[in-house]
């Protein structure tokens, strides 16, 4: 898998997040999140949005933030037909 540069954009991590398959796992750094996203007290919710623009959840951990991609985004059916 092709890693971002040490650099890399906001545009750029959203074009990875939109290639992503169902289920998978991107994972940046906990200093790469505070540089794109901020350290002031509405970074969180700017990162669960951006998360959810693209169709995945964001997690935190002590040294970096992991985006899954959803197994199937919310409103879908999956009904069977009668």
């Amino acid at each position: 898998m092709k890693q971002l540069r040490w650099n890399f954009t906001l545009p750029e991590l959203q074009a990875r997040l939109d290639l992503l398959a169902e289920g998978a796992l991107f994972r940046i750094s906990a200093r790469d999140y505070e540089r794109l996203f901020g350290t002031n007290d509405v970074a969180a919710a700017r990162l669960r949005n951006f998360a959810k623009g693209h169709a995945c959840v964001a997690s935190h951990s002590n040294q970096a933030i992991l985006f899954r991609k959803q197994l199937a985004r919310l409103g879908d059916s999956h009904s069977i037909p009668e």
